[in-house]
């Protein structure tokens, strides 16, 4: 932006056939679609690529708001990662995630 705030982030990280995704943003902008409609359009670009075969990515057990958004854009379910991450800002103990993909 113009005058240097931050709005969001998205960020790809790509290791073999797989494509592992990660978004925040700024609470200002929450609940506009925003960041539904940039992971989406991010899905179909990394998926036209015909080395990839997965996109994923987790959010914490407690976020309903991402795992909304995981889902709104067609990915699914796979399961519960138990004390995978750990979030600073909630615990300095490692945090189950929801482990959301889609493959082709």
């Amino acid at each position: 932006k113009e005058d240097g705030s931050f709005a969001g982030m998205l960020e790809c990280r790509v290791l073999g056939h797989s494509v592992d995704i990660g978004y925040v943003l700024a609470p200002q902008h929450w609940r506009r679609g925003l960041m539904s409609e940039a992971v989406s359009e991010l899905i179909k670009w990394t998926l036209k690529d015909s080395h990839v075969h997965r996109v994923w990515a987790v959010c914490d057990v407690d976020n309903v708001a991402s795992a909304r958004l995981l889902e709104s854009v067609g990915m699914q379910l796979e399961g519960r990662l138990r004390r995978w991450i750990i979030h600073p800002n909630i615990s300095e103990e490692p945090r189950d995630c929801l482990c959301y993909s889609v493959v082709k």
